[in-house]
Parts: structure tokens; sequence; C-alpha cells
């Protein structure tokens, strides 16, 4: 990875403290990480979270474009699958699912819960389900942030 100026020295601990104490944790725990990915660093850099099935946050910084674990294979000790969510950022712009992003889906499908993308003042949801007769399925979602609340 290019180099990596950080500002925000414990980014990663105010994210685990939105992820931990916040009341209403899923507009102020995205927020949140928005809010990192766009002021932590020298630039706004894509951030990702992955919430295992013990509720253990796994995060990493990539550059402005891509976010991934290489270089950083050391924070992945530990998951367990499945994972609940996986979180990441789009500070370049709208949240919605690239094609690296639905390539990264399709080989994690199977051991995801849910993966999330945060735009700007946004974010969009696939949600993976099984139905009644073993049938897999995916439902959509989008929310637009309106200061702390949802539109």
């Amino acid at each position: 990875m290019e180099n990596l100026e950080i500002k925000i020295d414990d980014w990663k601990e105010q994210i685990e403290e939105a992820y931990t104490f916040e009341v209403n944790w899923n507009i102020n725990f995205h927020s949140k990480i928005w809010e990192m990915s766009i002021n932590a660093f020298d630039k706004p850099r894509e951030v990702q979270v992955v919430i295992d099935s013990n509720e253990k946050l796994f995060i990493s910084v990539g550059s402005p474009g891509f976010v991934s674990f290489d270089g950083q294979e050391s924070q992945l000790v530990g998951m367990k699958l499945p994972l609940k969510d996986w979180i990441h950022t789009h500070p370049f712009g709208n949240a919605y699912f690239s094609g690296t992003d639905l390539k990264t889906i399709s080989m994690w499908e199977r051991y995801l819960d849910k993966a999330t993308v945060l735009g700007n003042n946004e974010e969009m949801s696939i949600f993976f389900r099984v139905g009644p007769n073993g049938e897999h399925f995916q439902e959509y979602s989008q929310f637009v942030w309106v200061g702390d609340e949802e539109e």
C-alpha cells in the first residue's frame, strides 16, 4: 500500500467504541466509520470493518479506491465465521456495490449475513437469506442519512 499518514491516531478505537457503546449503533456506528474514512488519514481512504459471529471487529484501511487485508493479515487472527457484516466505505462518492465489491461478495456470500457500503451520507446493504426450502436469495436496502437520522 502507498504511504499512509494517520491524522487521528485512535481511529480504530473510535470505530470500536461507536459499535460497543452506542444505543442507536447502526447510524452512529456507520457514521463513525464514514467520519474516520474521510478525516483520519492524509486523504479520504476506504475503510473496512468486518463483524464476525462473535461480535468482534476486524478493521483495515486502504487507498482512496480500494481496501483489503493484504499486508494486514495478522489482524484476522481469531475471526469466526459466518460473518455478520462486511462494511466498507466509498469515500469518493455514493454508496453502491462496485464490480470489485460484487466479486468479493460472490466469493464470501456463503459465509456472510450482510454486506454494507457507505457513501456520501448514505448506505446500501445486501442481506443474504435462506428460504424455508433452502433457497438462497438477496434482499437490498438503501438509506440516506440526514444529520444523524435516516430519511
